[in-house]
């Protein structure tokens, strides 16, 4: 979510020596919208920020009333060496969670080109 949020295609050659300026590019994702796309509680959403946080994958921004969530060049890197293990074993879990609005772009069937 906070990949494609930024635009990017992780499977792109070179996309490692262009991670500062797109990390960088303006979006704005909220606690809120991520509660949302992973269907939690509050609750359980805090504890999955956090343990993002801990492990250096995302960093939070306040601004005004809002609290942003902001994936870092780490946590590009994770997704970049990790999303096609993770499709792999999660598939069955990630087509029933997105059985009613339609797979997200980031899910191939075939994996990375």
């Amino acid at each position: 979510m906070l990949a494609h949020a930024i635009n990017i295609n992780i499977y792109q050659k070179g996309i490692e020596s262009h991670l500062d300026e797109l990390i960088n590019t303006n979006y704005e994702i909220t606690k809120s919208d991520v509660r949302h796309e992973i269907r939690s509680n509050h609750k359980m959403t805090e504890k999955v920020l956090n343990e993002l946080i801990d492990e250096g994958l995302i960093e939070l921004q306040t601004s005004g009333r809002k609290t942003l969530v902001k994936i870092t060049k780490k946590g590009i890197l994770h997704l970049i060496q990790w999303n096609r293990f993770y499709m792999e074993l999660y598939k069955e879990q990630i087509k029933d969670h997105y059985r009613y609005v339609g797979l997200p772009a980031w899910f191939k069937e075939e994996g990375p080109p």
